[in-house]
C-alpha cells in the first residue's frame, strides 16, 4: 500500500477550509470595498511622514462626528479605525491607505471616501504637504529610510531583499467584490487574465526618483522583480484548474516569513524562505485539529504575501483586484453636465464591473482570443506596463468590448454605477491613460508640474 503523504492531506484540508470562507449557492447582490493608497509629499515633492498626521486626523475626524480608534503595534500607531472609514499606514512612510467597505454599491464607497478625504486633506494642508492622485512617490527613491518600521516589514526585507523596497513607493487602488464558492476559480482566472486591461486603462506611475522610469506602470514593472521566475507579483504564469490546484500553486511559492515564538514568549515574523510545502512537512499533525488549524493560519499568512493581480480572500469572501495604480481625483477632459461622476472611482468601478460581467467577458475573450488566451495576454501585459494605451491590443476591439460589457453589467445592478466608467471610455477614445498624461506634463513642466497636476485639491 502506498503511504499517504501528510503534506498532501494538509493541502487538501487547507483547500477545503479556504473555500469555506465563500458562501455557497447562486450569485446574489455583490457587496464591494476599496483600499485606496495615496502618496503624501512635502513642498519639494519628497515623501512626507504619514505618522505625523495621526493626531490631526484623530482631531479632525472627531470634530466631524466620526471618532477614530487607534490601532497600535507596540507603541506605534499603525491605523485609525472608524465605522465609515479607516486610515492605515503602509510599507512606505509617505503613503497612507484609506479603507472603506464593505458597502452595498460603489456610490456608498464614494460617499465614505469623499467624507474621509475632507479630513485627510485638512490634515495634510495643516502640515503644508500635498496628497497625490498618483501611483508612486514621484521624487523619492526606494530606500530603507522610506520604509515604515514595522517588524514584519523588516522580516520581509530580509526574505526578499531590495525588491521589497519598491513597496515603500507605490500607491495602488484595490477593490474587493463578494463572490460565491463556485466562482473562486473561474473569477480568479478571468480577472488575472484581464489584468492588462486594467493596466492599459489605469496605469499612473511613470515617474519616480524624479526621473521617467521607462514604464507607464512602474508599480507593475518594478514589483514584478519580486521572484520574477515564480510570478509572485502581478499576472500569474497560468490559470488554475480547481481550488486544490490553486492551493498547490500558492503552496509551491517560498514561505517568506513565519510566525515564530521568541525568547520572551512573544510571536515574531521570521524569514523562512523555503517553499510553504516544506514548512507543512515539518509542522503539525493532520490527525489533530490543532495541527490543521496551525497549518491553515500559516497558509493565510503565506498567501497574503503573494501579490497576484487578482486573488480570492477567504477571510472576507471576496476577490481582490490589485493591478490599478491610484487614479486622478478629478479626470481632465470629462465635461461636467451637472451629474456627480466621482472620477476617482474609475478603477474601483472597472474592477467591480469585471466581476459582475464575468460570463460575458469570458465569452468575449473566447471569441477574440480562442481557447488559450494566456500567451497573448501575458505578452500584452508586458507591452501595456511599458506603453499603456499606446500598446497594440492582442485582438481588435478587445478594450471596447470589455468596457461595453462592463457598462452593461453595472447598468443591470440598477444603481447608475455605470456612470463611474466614463473616464475610462474617454481615455480609450483619446488612447491616453493617466500615466501617458503625466509623462507629457513632466516633459513640459518637470517634477513641480507633475506634483501640481496630480495633487488632490
Amino acid at each position: 500500500m502506498t503511504p499517504i503523504d501528510p503534506t498532501s492531506l494538509h493541502l487538501k484540508s487547507i483547500a477545503e477550509r479556504f473555500a469555506s470562507g465563500f458562501p455557497e449557492g447562486p450569485s446574489t447582490w455583490r457587496t464591494v470595498g476599496r483600499e485606496a493608497e495615496y502618496p503624501v509629499v512635502r513642498e519639494d515633492g519628497s515623501a512626507a511622514r504619514v505618522s505625523e498626521l495621526w493626531p490631526l486626523l484623530s482631531q479632525l475626524a472627531a470634530e466631524q462626528g466620526h471618532p477614530l480608534r487607534e490601532k497600535l503595534e507596540g507603541e506605534m500607531i499603525v491605523a485609525l479605525v472608524g465605522e465609515r472609514y479607516t486610515f492605515f499606514s503602509e510599507v512606505g512612510q509617505g503613503t497612507i491607505e484609506l479603507l472603506t467597505g464593505p458597502c452595498q454599491d460603489l456610490w456608498q464607497i464614494a460617499d465614505a471616501q469623499e467624507e474621509a478625504m475632507q479630513v485627510l486633506l485638512q490634515a495634510v494642508a495643516q502640515k503644508g504637504w500635498t496628497l497625490l492622485g498618483y501611483g508612486i512617490q514621484p521624487s523619492t527613491a526606494p530606500t530603507l529610510d522610506a520604509m515604515t518600521p514595522k517588524l514584519r516589514y523588516a522580516a520581509l526585507l530580509d526574505a526578499i531583499g531590495d525588491p521589497w523596497l519598491w513597496f515603500t513607493l507605490t500607491a495602488s487602488d484595490q477593490v474587493h467584490a463578494s463572490i460565491r464558492r463556485h466562482e473562486i476559480v473561474p473569477m480568479t482566472n478571468l480577472c488575472n487574465l484581464l489584468a492588462p486591461v486594467t493596466i492599459a486603462l489605469c496605469a499612473n506611475s511613470p515617474i519616480y526618483a524624479g526621473q521617467p522610469s521607462g514604464f507607464c506602470s512602474a508599480r507593475e514593472g518594478r514589483m514584478g522583480e519580486i521572484h520574477t521566475d515564480q510570478h509572485r507579483h502581478g499576472m500569474p504564469g497560468r490559470p488554475v484548474s480547481d481550488i486544490d490546484d490553486l492551493v498547490r500553486v500558492l503552496a509551491g511559492q517560498p514561505f517568506l516569513v513565519e510566525l515564530r515564538r521568541g525568547d520572551r514568549g512573544d510571536w515574531r515574523h521570521t524569514p523562512y524562505g523555503r517553499p510553504f510545502t516544506w514548512w507543512l512537512a515539518q509542522h503539525g499533525d493532520e490527525g489533530e485539529a490543532a495541527g490543521r488549524q496551525e497549518a491553515f493560519e500559516a497558509f493565510l499568512l503565506h498567501e497574503h504575501y503573494i501579490w497576484h493581480s487578482a486573488r480570492p480572500r477567504s477571510n472576507h469572501g471576496t476577490i481582490e483586484l490589485r493591478a490599478a495604480c491610484q487614479q486622478p481625483w478629478i479626470e481632465p477632459g470629462i465635461p461636467d453636465d451637472g451629474r456627480r461622476h466621482a472620477d476617482h472611482m474609475a478603477a474601483a468601478a472597472l474592477g467591480v464591473a469585471m466581476v459582475c460581467a464575468g460570463p460575458a467577458l469570458q465569452g468575449l475573450v473566447d471569441e477574440l482570443l480562442g481557447e488559450d488566451p494566456w500567451p497573448a495576454m501575458r505578452s500584452w501585459h508586458e507591452l501595456v506596463v511599458q506603453g499603456g494605451l499606446a500598446a497594440p491590443e492582442p485582438a481588435a476591439g478587445l478594450l471596447d468590448g470589455v468596457l461595453d460589457r462592463c457598462e452593461a453589467a453595472l447598468a443591470a445592478r440598477g444603481r447608475g454605477e455605470e456612470a463611474l466608467l466614463r473616464p475610462l471610455r474617454a481615455r480609450l477614445v483619446e488612447r491616453r491613460n493617466p500615466a501617458q498624461r503625466a509623462l507629457r506634463v513632466f516633459q513640459e513642466e518637470g517634477l513641480e508640474g507633475l506634483v501640481k497636476s496630480t495633487a488632490i485639491q
